[in-house]
């Protein structure tokens, strides 16, 4: 079984934002060091210190093709800086194919315009989607750092597994294609996209490739097959262009309803409000729904089931994991109260906004897809991905 090496960085902002401060610095020394006593960029065989250096840099850059870049990561961590060193500064030499990675990075940024407007996912909650870098076993192979690297310290690396291609649920055809699993210090799986497998983009409007009735086994596969473009949140999009995707679940069963054909829809974070008279500032989510109405455009959206009477409560969720049911437009908003009242002895809730959302004409029938998706023996490969491989 083929085993891979990979930064153990939590999934927090604060994890990621200290993670990317060390590397910049690691790089840029790797690549003074170079250019000033080799004057070439360095190969593994010149010490151990160049070989844990480009070892941290090359993972390093392709753990930034897998984090979705804002305007604010980049100014608070200085990526434009950053990539300014590694292309154009002539006191620095690095390897071509860490140029190539930098050079793909500024190229997908730019065109992406840094992320200006995503709707930008919160800390993750679901521990089985974390990566916490004090959880995993670091590889006792990697060679320390020498005197002279930077000290703030680096984020362990760690050695995961990568599931054999013909693995009937981890491999090419499964449900599970396009997933590994690492393991943390007390044995809990964690799981993460596969590098050597690239996810197709979320950030497009429509069915991208994907028919209605497709099920996803649980919500990073369907980040990774390009359904929806979080690990845990409910909207996808960009507060200018609109909303591309949603995840319908049982996280707002007091709020939402849920018709088939019809749905309403709470904007994020409408159970916390407490004030009866004004709606709470519209979080990006709820911002890029506004714009789906707005521009009229089509909004993906998936049914998540799985939770403890989720489909009891809501009969169109399906039993487990997820299902793509079609594409819905964004018809009205309108206002509820919620039951966070801003006193003990006050009866009035708070005001949230919904939004209502109506699915387009011409699709597979609803009933089709609940009745046929997801399979017995989907269900039975859920069952069974437990084990790993």
């Amino acid at each position: 079984m083929t085993s891979i090496k990979l930064f153990a960085v939590g999934n927090t902002k604060a994890q990621q934002a200290r993670h990317m401060t060390q590397q910049n610095q690691r790089i840029a020394f790797l690549g003074l060091k170079s250019k000033k006593w080799l004057g070439r960029p360095a190969r593994p065989e010149d010490s151990l210190q160049y070989e844990s250096l480009l070892e941290q840099g090359r993972l390093y850059l392709q753990w930034l093709d897998t984090i979705e870049m804002t305007p604010e990561i980049r100014d608070q961590r200085g990526m434009v800086t950053f990539l300014e060193r590694m292309l154009d500064d002539a006191r620095l030499c690095f390897p071509e194919d860490m140029v190539a990675s930098a050079i793909e990075l500024r190229d997908k940024w730019e065109a992406e315009n840094w992320g200006s407007n995503a709707v930008v996912e919160e800390d993750p909650t679901d521990p089985s989607m974390s990566l916490d870098s004090e959880e995993l076993v670091p590889d006792a192979t990697v060679a320390p750092s020498a005197e002279g690297v930077p000290a703030v310290p680096a984020a362990p690396i760690v050695r995961g597994q990568l599931p054999p291609p013909d693995h009937p649920i981890y491999g090419e055809h499964g449900i599970m294609r396009g997933i590994m699993i690492v393991r943390g210090s007390s044995g809990q799986r964690i799981y993460r996209l596969n590098p050597r497998i690239p996810k197709r983009s979320p950030k497009v409007f429509g069915h991208n490739g994907i028919d209605p009735g497709t099920w996803f086994a649980n919500q990073l596969v369907a980040l990774h097959r390009g359904a929806h473009g979080s690990r845990m949140g409910g909207i996808s999009g960009n507060t200018e262009l609109g909303a591309y995707s949603i995840v319908v679940s049982s996280n707002y069963e007091d709020l939402d309803r849920d018709k088939g054909e019809t749905l309403y829809y709470s904007g994020s974070n409408s159970h916390a409000n407490t004030n009866p008279m004004t709606p709470a500032p519209s979080a990006p989510g709820t911002r890029a729904l506004k714009a789906s109405m707005l521009a009229g455009n089509s909004v993906r959206v998936l049914r998540s089931g799985g939770a403890r009477n989720s489909s009891r409560a809501n009969p169109w969720l399906p039993d487990c994991g997820l299902r793509y049911d079609g594409l819905y437009r964004v018809v009205a908003l309108r206002e509820g109260k919620n039951r966070k009242a801003d006193n003990e002895d006050s009866q009035i809730g708070g005001l949230y906004e919904q939004f209502v959302l109506q699915r387009e004409p011409g699709q597979p029938p609803l009933e089709e897809l609940q009745r046929t998706s997801p399979t017995m023996a989907q269900r039975r490969d859920l069952t069974a991905s437990q084990q790993g491989y």
